[in-house]
């Protein structure tokens, strides 16, 4: 009998130690071991991509041998800070690629308990850098602290005032580069954002040899995780062309009026800016917060391979429920992060589709859902609707999460025969998709607030609130398209509408 419980634990350890390795070998994130040299001794199978070598090249070398000159001294203080007090630690490096390709990588380390070898894992933020270098390059902006020293500034601003970063970062803001507005307007913006209060409006900027140009500006606070102000961000449109031609022309009352509605249409755009501004802002915390628990994860079941390579084991049944609890909770928030930052960039490519075969799959995969069985849904296509090239996938996903508002919408108000209609027409080159329901409607002093970031009509609990705006964002910067919401007598309708082309 002692002998068969033995077999059963020999085999749960032989299964858990297989379920490791198919964590760290499928983790997004490159994982390996490398010893004090840093020459690697164990790689998993997302290395590879990330520097372009196979695994077996990649156990010939170093993995200082593949960070650029610039970045080792970084790297080698960050091992030395591990052996002196074994906690992990990240920095960042910039490594050359087989393809001679840079790549930029977040990487982590932790020294392991025989302190001879590193537990490394290292995260592809090329993208990421690449996104700041082009809002680095393109939009005027600026950061200072609560006092209003400058802290950061885009190449885009120093351009365009003619100063060195060097010479602007560390200065006042409004000793330098806003000195020649009135005492009242600073005055007026300093005591809003003194409230925590975002600010807009136009102001005087003074360039470096002398000469002026006119912003249009939005500044709002900068938060820490625990929500207290550290400083404030400054986004800004140059609109001294405006105002110029503006002052040039005969009919000035007319020409103010066209200033004042593209300085509105600008506004808009900003407000768009600065909200897209505070989602990536939020998007990289969470990815953050998330993805450091991942690492963490990985770490620790490197860990608890190497105790158990070293006949330093745990109790059996522990380390199967510690393996479990890994495996579920790294797959659920990788999955989360996946979806959560997909509206920014679309994974797939576009393809010719008709718009009766999206409703059809929409509509299938939300009757998957069971408690979509309670709810009648109804199509009303014109099936002479040409096929037109669209992002099917995410066209599809935005319908099911329409049906999805709709059924709980129904259910929420509790809805006796609920009904849920779709409908697509085609007119001048553009197609319509008419999302209808009979779940009483959105009230009115909200339903022009549902397409914000972070609102929602449901209970704290069901989800943050990003399911319409996320929709929203898809449609208008990646489908070409609008999306918009009224009223009918017994419910809610969603129109959304996409041109041909």
């Amino acid at each position: 009998m002692t002998r068969c419980w033995m077999s059963i634990d020999i085999e749960k350890l032989k299964q858990s130690n297989n379920e490791l390795r198919e964590i760290v070998n499928n983790s997004w994130d490159g994982i390996g071991i490398f010893d004090k040299s840093s020459k690697f001794i164990y790689v998993n199978n997302a290395f590879s991509p990330i520097l372009g070598y196979k695994k077996e090249e990649l156990l010939q070398h170093t993995f200082e041998s593949f960070i650029l000159d610039e970045y080792k001294e970084a790297f080698r203080n960050l091992l030395k800070a591990n052996e002196q007090n074994q906690y992990s630690s990240e920095v960042q490096v910039v490594c050359q690629r087989k393809d001679n390709q840079k790549v930029y990588l977040q990487i982590t380390v932790s020294l392991m308990l025989n302190k001879e070898f590193f537990v490394v894992s290292a995260k592809d933020i090329t993208k990421q850098i690449s996104d700041d270098e082009i809002l680095d390059k393109y939009v005027l902006s600026s950061h200072t602290n609560l006092e209003g020293v400058i802290t950061k500034v885009s190449s885009a601003f120093v351009a365009l005032s003619g100063y060195k970063k060097e010479e602007l970062i560390g200065q006042n803001q409004n000793d330098v580069i806003f000195k020649e507005n009135s005492k009242e307007i600073l005055d007026k913006y300093n005591a809003g954002l003194k409230s925590n209060q975002e600010w807009s409006g136009n102001l005087k900027c003074c360039k470096k040899d002398g000469a002026f140009f006119w912003i249009s500006v939005k500044i709002k606070p900068i938060y820490n995780k625990y929500g207290d102000t550290t400083g404030y961000t400054y986004l800004m449109f140059d609109i001294t062309n405006e105002l110029t031609l503006t002052s040039q022309k005969r009919n000035l009352s007319n020409q103010v009026s066209v200033a004042q509605e593209e300085i509105k249409q600008k506004d808009k755009i900003l407000i768009q800016q600065s909200k897209l501004a505070i989602m990536a802002e939020t998007l990289q915390m969470v990815s953050h917060e998330w993805r450091q628990p991942l690492n963490i994860i990985s770490i620790q079941a490197q860990k608890l391979e190497l105790q158990y390579s070293m006949d330093m084991c745990p109790n059996p049944d522990e380390i199967v429920k510690v393996l479990e609890n890994i495996k579920n909770t790294a797959s659920e928030l990788s999955s989360t992060i996946e979806e959560f930052q997909n509206y920014v960039s679309l994974k797939g490519g576009t393809k010719q589709i008709t718009p009766s075969e999206i409703i059809t799959k929409a509509i299938e995969r939300f009757k998957q859902d069971q408690e979509a069985n309670k709810i009648d849904i109804f199509k009303d296509i014109m099936e002479e609707t040409p096929a037109f090239e669209t992002y099917q996938n995410e066209l599809t996903t935005i319908l099911v999460n329409l049906f999805i508002n709709s059924k709980e919408a129904i259910l929420r108000n509790e809805v006796k025969n609920g009904v849920i209609k779709v409908k697509q027409y085609f007119v001048d080159n553009f197609i319509f998709f008419e999302v209808s329901d009979n779940g009483k409607g959105i009230k009115e002093e909200i339903i022009d607030k549902i397409f914000e970031p972070y609102f929602s009509t449901k209970d704290s609990q069901h989800g943050v609130g990003l399911g319409l705006y996320t929709c929203k964002m898809i449609i208008e910067m990646h489908l070409g398209g609008t999306i918009e919401v009224q009223n009918h007598a017994q419910g809610a309708t969603f129109i959304i509408k996409l041109p041909m082309k």
